[in-house]
């Protein structure tokens, strides 16, 4: 347990630096890592993994490897890469081993083996450290150039080009480890055991094998721990006692196993063990496909990862659409609940508006009434108008009679007022003045200027007051 949380804890770091693929660490995989750190570990340690695609080879060695400080090197295959590149790739990772003393992990899968020169170029560098004619020419120069200046700054004595072409294979065999990983399941793989003897020679074989029931378990259990699975009413089924290899299952709420089945199960683990029952019919039936047809199937652990994260995606997918479908019967029921409310609410808006509206009735009726009155009084009115408005038609004949004849009479008298204005133009302020002056004036001028305080409403005639009025 103590190096299951070590890893764990390198885990998190290795994949936050180098490579984010979710790793469970149960026991088998725990096995393997030791396996190769070992190898790693020795000088010349090279590896061999055998073992079913998706059994996670490529990455427990890129994670060793990482663990160790060593440099991971992969070749990069597509459809123009031919034996040159090969070449080329291999002389950078030997230089990059041998001239800067650069610990490196090369991992070389058999996909990669496009052409069986590849193959045979390994074989030769895990037997002798070194691949003859990989270096000749402008390379062989170049590798000198490199080894020279590597020889130097290492403080060693290397004369000759055999020299130091031993001492750049000396340092390939101590800082380059091989890894190849291999499928059991390709048909070359029996035959490279005869073309490539230095693989199984050279190599340390590390056969990963099935996985077992206990580790599919704790792969399903971590790939399914987001999962909400938990149901403390679940109760197990009589039927789900006769599945094979449960005794064999950590299981976690059972506390031990009794008369080989689970005395108590929870929900999440009874998922779990169906999910590794399955995977295990799977098997059974590709036996039984192989004896009767002769054709051969192969379950992968990647096979079964892709059927979990089918069954967690599922999951996942049905409990949106209960969520969904949750959802709209919420909303449907509160709109029910607010509906009822909205009803009650108007049904006593209903009873306190009616009582208002029967007050307004009863006011509307004095209304009525009291319009009717005010109308009969109106009608009073308007024959008493009719009869003033006659009234006022005859006085109006009358008035313009008389208008008529003031206007008749202003026609007659214009003139004499026109030929006064005239006369009054000429008067000046010096007549005013010589008339004010007089103490006992002429009885004419006496007469005419009372004539004038009388148009202008002054009641007291006497002399004195003229004389203010002329001032």
């Amino acid at each position: 347990e103590a190096l299951r949380d070590h890893v764990k804890a390198r885990l998190k770091v290795f994949y936050e630096e180098e490579l984010d693929v979710p790793l469970v660490v149960f026991d088998e995989v725990l096995d393997h890592i030791l396996r190769i750190d070992r190898v790693l570990r020795q000088p010349q340690g090279h590896a061999l993994l055998i073992g079913v695609s998706g059994g996670g080879k490529t990455v427990l060695s890129r994670f060793v490897a990482w663990m160790n400080g060593q440099s991971i090197f992969t070749i990069k295959v597509n459809n123009r890469y031919t034996a040159e590149d090969f070449d080329d790739d291999l002389r950078h990772v030997m230089k990059r081993a041998g001239c800067n003393d650069e610990r490196i992990c090369f991992i070389f899968d058999e996909s990669n083996v496009l052409d069986s020169a590849f193959l045979e170029r390994m074989n030769t560098l895990l037997a002798s450290g070194e691949v003859p004619g990989l270096f000749e020419g402008e390379e062989w120069t170049s590798l000198m150039h490199a080894c020279r200046e590597a020889v130097q700054r290492h403080g060693l004595l290397a004369d000759t080009e055999d020299e130091m072409y031993k001492w750049f294979t000396l340092q390939v065999r101590r800082n380059l480890h091989i890894i190849f990983t291999m499928n059991p399941a390709s048909p070359d793989f029996h035959n490279r055991s005869a073309t490539s003897p230095a693989l199984f020679n050279r190599c340390v074989l590390d056969w990963f094998g099935e996985w077992s029931p206990s580790a599919l378990f704790q792969v399903g259990s971590e790939f399914t721990q987001n999962v909400d699975l938990d149901d403390p009413a679940y109760r197990i089924a009589p039927d789900a006692l006769l599945l094979p290899d449960l005794a064999d299952l950590p299981l976690a709420g059972s506390g031990g196993v009794v008369g080989g089945a689970p005395d108590a199960l929870s929900h999440r683990e009874a998922v779990v063990a169906a999910l590794v029952y399955i995977h295990g019919t799977i098997n059974e039936a590709n036996l039984l496909l192989h004896r009767q047809a002769g054709r051969s199937n192969y379950v992968t652990p990647r096979h079964y990862l892709d059927f979990i994260s089918h069954l967690v995606h599922l999951v996942g997918e049905k409990r949106e659409e209960l969520e969904e479908q949750q959802l709209h019967v919420n909303v449907g029921l509160q709109k029910l609940r607010d509906t009822q409310q909205q009803v009650a609410d108007l049904q006593k808006s209903l009873q306190e508006k009616s009582k208002v509206l029967e007050a307004k009735q009863a006011e509307a009726n004095e209304k009525l009434a009291q319009m009717v009155q005010d109308q009969q009084v109106a009608e009073q009115k308007r024959a008493a108008a009719q009869v003033l408005s006659g009234q006022m038609e005859k006085q109006n004949a009358e008035i313009q009679v008389k208008k008529e004849r003031a206007y008749a009479d202003l026609e007659k008298a214009e003139p004499a007022v026109e030929e006064a204005r005239s006369a009054v133009s000429g008067i000046k302020k010096e007549h005013l003045e010589e008339i004010r002056a007089l103490a006992r004036p002429p009885e004419k001028v006496k007469k005419t200027l009372e004539a004038v305080s009388i148009l202008l409403h002054h009641k007291k005639l006497d002399w004195n007051n003229t004389r203010k009025l002329l001032m």
